[in-house]
């Protein structure tokens, strides 16, 4: 009644049953894009077929469940979120205490694996027509370090796994705080490292906005929209947003009016100027990142799928126009700050993300619309060190979780865990079918496209990530996957109870 499985080789199974309905991603850099596969001549019918095929594949990913993970949680929001990040701040809470924010008396000393941890999350909306958006706080409530946990205890009703004891509060997701985003959506949030209630925005506009959340109600009390301060520098949206890890009140941010605009806080006014304006792409900027080390350095990427390393302390241009975006679409070797490095043709696709490493002061890695995830060396920008292939469809953001092992998001509905340490390991032609050896995970919960996902830093390798279709997921892979020593590998084993592996052949169909 039973088979048995490597651990570490667990997620091959579930895409050994993938594969049933699709074939394996090729594994070598693609040269060039992808044909396209052709569709139903009736759309409709078409779009049923994708809803069967998702469908299928999202219960292939539930029976497995209980065995890949320590712990999921599915939460459907009211409207989707574009953007998630994980708060520092984590408050003990005893069994059964309630996890609005209200109650709940810290847990006792010495309670061994009873009671949980507040944590809290930061996201937003994204609604239609005349409704309004909002950045959200949501309270999440964890097992403690020390907690039982029982990733058998799968509740099918709220398709969720992880039985850290009985209380009903466990496993609960509650949105406890709504502020005002009347300019439209959230595109992205992020708080400030130094100060966590210090929290930036991007949205429809040009203006990105930064919020207090200590200084708001619960719930907005009228209908003002009420920033504390409003960044002046875009002409259109963006997504790209960066606090300086080194010195508070400092961000950056990226928009499609071709612009990397830095600006500082600190001035206190209620409109804040940028202080520099970096001028070099030729398109629209996706995203920008922070040097960890160097306090001085930002990076950024867009879809003219260049990189550009910047140096702040560059004189820039604090002017309204966009040369780079005025003449064309041509960067403008004109005005504005020139980049210490430039990368042409990074990738074969737009880039959509860039993350420095936050240990190793020479990596960083970008996820690009080619569905590859680069990775770069700054001593030796020519061409990647190595390009992650695992993602059939373009990368939205990558996270690094630690100096070996990062995360990234896909329009493929797919969360990618990968661990650089791995890279060059042999492979079995058959586990070579179902990924290269840096592919750690493949979180296959999600049945839209993945917007954004963060790693929670007060609880590691925890991760929350959202959807298009409003779901929100709050995910613990099994320790053992990640947790593993070589030389027992093949002394880790796990039973899969017969069925419960993977669909039938007549289920599929």
């Amino acid at each position: 009644f039973f088979e048995t499985y490597d651990l570490t080789k667990l997620h091959s199974v579930i895409n050994k049953n993938c594969t049933k309905m699709a074939p394996p991603p090729s594994h070598s850099p693609p040269q060039s894009p992808r044909p396209a596969k052709r569709p139903h001549p009736d759309p409709e019918v078409s779009d049923v077929l994708e809803e069967r095929l998702i469908d299928a594949e999202y219960k292939i990913w539930k029976k497995n469940t209980p065995y890949l993970y320590d712990l999921v949680m599915t939460h459907s929001l009211e409207w989707p979120s574009l953007t998630v990040q994980w708060l520092p701040q984590v408050r003990q809470l005893a069994n059964g205490a309630n996890t609005s924010g209200q109650q709940g008396a810290p847990a006792a000393a010495g309670s061994g694996g009873s009671g949980s941890e507040e944590h809290s999350l930061l996201i937003g909306t994204h609604t239609t027509g005349p409704e309004e958006n909002h950045l959200m706080v949501a309270s999440v409530a964890l097992p403690r370090p020390d907690a039982a946990v029982d990733a058998r205890a799968y509740d099918d009703s709220r398709g969720e796994c992880g039985g850290f004891g009985a209380a009903d509060a466990y496993g609960k997701i509650d949105v406890r705080m709504r502020i005002l985003h009347s300019p439209g959506e959230v595109n992205r949030a992020r708080y400030m490292p130094s100060d966590a209630f210090v929290v930036a925005t991007r949205g429809p506009t040009g203006d990105a906005y930064v919020f207090d959340v200590s200084r708001h109600p619960s719930v907005p009390a009228g209908k003002e929209f009420c920033p504390q301060h409003v960044l002046k520098g875009h002409d259109a949206e963006g997504y790209g947003l960066a606090w300086s890890p080194h010195a508070r009140g400092r961000l950056v941010t990226a928009g499609e009016d071709g612009r990397v605009c830095l600006f500082d806080i600190n001035e206190g006014a209620q409109d804040v100027q940028a202080l520099n304006t970096f001028l070099g792409h030729g398109d629209v900027v996706e995203d920008v990142s922070w040097h960890f080390r160097d306090v001085n350095l930002i990076g950024s990427v867009g879809d003219d799928r260049v990189i550009l390393l910047w140096d702040v302390r560059s004189p820039g241009d604090s002017s309204k126009g966009s040369a780079s975006m005025d003449k064309g679409g041509e960067a403008s070797t004109g005005g504005g700050s020139r980049p210490t490095h430039k990368i042409t043709n990074a990738h074969q696709g737009d880039i959509n993300s860039l993350a420095f490493n936050p240990e190793d002061e020479f990596l960083f890695v970008t996820g690009s619309a080619d569905r590859t995830v680069g990775l770069w060396d700054v001593r030796k920008m020519n061409s990647p060190m190595h390009l992650l292939n695992g993602h059939t469809d373009q990368v939205f953001q990558v996270e690094w979780l630690n100096s070996s092992v990062l995360g990234s998001c896909s329009a493929d509905r797919r969360v990618n865990v990968w661990d650089l340490s791995r890279i060059g390991e042999e492979q079995s032609p058959e586990d070579a079918e179902d990924g290269p050896p840096e592919l750690l995970f493949m979180h296959g919960g999600h049945t839209s496209k993945v917007s954004d996902f963060s790693w929670n830093r007060r609880d590691d390798w925890t991760v929350a990530s959202v959807s298009e279709d409003n779901v929100l997921q709050v995910w613990h892979m099994a320790e053992e996957i990640y947790a593993g020593d070589d030389d027992d590998e093949d002394d880790v084993k796990v039973a899969v109870v017969a069925g419960q592996g993977g669909l039938e052949d007549n289920e599929l169909e």
